[in-house]
């Protein structure tokens, strides 16, 4: 609860785990060695952030991307750590470049001669490409022509073919597919051609390589073994979202299982291939108890497809948008005292997410769809809200509330929002949103919200932030687009706040500062406005711990007590205890 963590791999060379995180919840992101013989902490960089890392092939370095400068434009280096002496030495630096260092694995040669890394042109996520290193004579080599829109672009640290050939990921059609790239003819080959969210695993099998395939559906995984001319060589289809928790490079996996409706568990899969024919064998590895899980499963789990207020290119029929519904197993008694909360950002997956067990448990219904720019539905639904921050994403919750009017029968002022971070943000605007955004008239009187880690004005959150390319994608660049920023940012709206608002955040929060709500309650409290504030000290972008988490949950259901108690009084029974 003292720190984050944002991933650790294992030094197989001498038995530790390197550990990619904070000291103090503030993202200043750095690497640690974590010895598994006593749990000592040995800190092995020393830089304000760090974008991505990786070992070199033989695991006697680590390269990583480290950031400088506390706002745009940042000094980006690839720099050398040597895991023997501990030394980190910069190999070079982007600084004042048409492209930019950006979050990205450092993907050696297979002889550990240079790197594969990741840039983007102009700061825009949407300008991608792939670069070549040379660690003895460094020049930024990039490999892949401008010209071409790349978001999900990245090379693979185990897709070397050979000491020329890599096979690398681009979402350039759409929908992420994989290439190989041959550094010596400097040529591009595509290997697959999906046109839906997807996945891909490198396989060896018999010595010869092959790729999994994941089609990554709302409600669905489906399977697939290809070989390296793309020929669909078996497949299986899975009701759940599996994830490779580790292999052995080759064909043996553990793999986690989970969905909407079940929690974490864990499968030994084998791939076989017999005749030209893949296969597929699940043996179970680890399962929760049954009163475990008894206990945590709260919710019923339907999926559903909302319509919202425009029409889809590719049908010409009203966009639908699909979501996920949980209702209580146990539903409340008392009609007036139902509630509902819906997801205000980067909803709809297929994963099991405690916090909504939580709510059903507790008699409340959740709902989470995949409004436009959520993932998993490619590139175009994407970039929906690109440059329409708070603007027609917030409509689409608008469409989600009148359909919980209609299924569960209720009023909108037992409707509600909740999200954190960018949802954070979607929640204040909703509850303040002008009608006459994107001029489409629309508004929706939500009974309440609930915002954690949200920044309630663009520009102030820009000049503050450690991710200023992300605002410029969604919103604009404050130096040409300063207005309509203004005009999108919650902060000043607070007079069309008549809904009661909790917002809670972490005071050492580098990623939305803490101010972003401080200012917003100060502005609606001025205002005489229903706001409730909650601040967790010494806690960053999310809270941890379980003293925390505990707090956390309670301070949000004295707050919908409040709410359900205010609309309801006498006819609810516990409002009079």
């Amino acid at each position: 609860s003292t720190r984050n963590l944002w991933g650790m791999k294992y030094d197989e060379v001498r038995g530790d785990m390197i550990v990619f995180g904070d000291e103090k919840n503030d993202e200043v992101l750095n690497l640690y060695r974590l010895s598994l013989q006593n749990g000592s902490l040995t800190k092995l960089t020393d830089v304000p952030y760090i974008y991505g890392w990786d070992f070199s092939k033989d695991k006697s370095k680590i390269g990583y991307i480290a950031r400088f400068g506390d706002n745009q434009p940042y000094r980006n280096c690839l720099t050398v750590l040597d895991l023997e002496t501990s030394e980190s030495v910069e190999v070079i630096c982007e600084e004042g470049s048409d492209y930019s260092m950006i979050w990205t694995s450092v993907n050696f040669t297979p002889d550990d001669s240079g790197v594969i890394i990741k840039l983007n042109k102009d700061g825009h996520r949407r300008q991608g490409t792939l670069a070549y290193v040379n660690l003895s004579d460094p020049e930024i080599e990039i490999l892949l022509p401008d010209g071409v829109e790349r978001q999900g672009v990245g090379s693979y640290t185990k897709g070397w073919l050979d000491d020329d050939r890599f096979i690398y990921q681009s979402d350039e059609t759409g929908y992420g597919n994989l290439y190989v790239f041959d550094l010596a003819s400097k040529e591009s080959t595509p290997l697959t051609s999906v046109e839906e969210q997807a996945g891909f695993t490198l396989l060896e099998i018999d010595s010869e390589k092959y790729i999994l395939q994941v089609l990554d559906r709302p409600h669905e995984n489906v399977l697939q073994v290809l070989n390296l001319q793309g020929q669909l060589l078996g497949e299986k289809v899975l009701d759940s979202n599996m994830g490779t928790v580790g292999f052995d490079d080759k064909n043996h996996f553990i793999v986690s299982m989970t969905s909407a409706a079940s929690p974490f568990q864990a499968d030994t899969m084998d791939i076989q291939l017999k005749g030209g024919a893949a296969s597929f064998e699940f043996s179970p590895a680890i399962r929760l108890p049954e009163e475990h899980l008894s206990s945590i499963q709260q919710c019923n789990v339907e999926r559903v497809e909302i319509p919202t207020f425009d029409t889809d290119p590719a049908t010409g029929e009203k966009r639908m948008l699909h979501a996920f519904l949980m209702t209580p197993k146990n539903p409340r008694e008392n009609k007036q005292a139902e509630l509902a909360v819906i997801t205000s950002f980067y909803g709809g997956q297929n994963s099991f997410r405690s916090g909504q067990q939580i709510f059903c448990e507790a008699g409340i219904s959740w709902l989470s769809p995949a409004v436009r720019g959520s993932f998993g539905f490619g590139k175009d639904f994407m970039a929906l809200n690109d440059r329409d921050l708070g603007g027609d994403e917030i409509i689409d919750l608008f469409y989600g509330a009148r359909f919980l009017e209609e299924k569960l029968g209720l009023e909108p002022a037992q409707i509600g929002v909740a999200g954190g971070s960018h949802g954070g943000y979607a929640t204040m605007r909703a509850l303040t949103f002008p009608p006459y955004t994107n001029d489409r008239d629309e508004s929706y009187e939500f009974g309440f919200g609930m915002s954690h880690a949200g920044f309630s004005n663009i520009v102030t959150f820009y000049d503050a932030t450690n991710i200023p390319d992300w605002i410029i994608l969604e919103s604009g660049d404050p130096a040409t687009d300063w207005e309509t920023m203004q005009d999108r940012s919650p902060l000043n709206h607070t007079d069309l706040l008549n809904s009661p608002i909790l917002l809670t955040h972490g005071s050492n929060d580098n990623r939305v500062g803490v101010s972003e709500s401080r200012q917003f309650v100060a502005a609606a409290e001025k205002l005489g406005k229903p706001v409730t504030y909650v601040e967790f000290e010494g806690q960053g972008h999310g809270i941890s711990g379980l003293e925390n988490q505990v707090t956390y949950y309670q301070t949000r259901f004295n707050f919908l007590k409040d709410v359900v108690c205010e609309a309801r009084g006498s006819s609810v029974p516990e409002c009079e205890e």
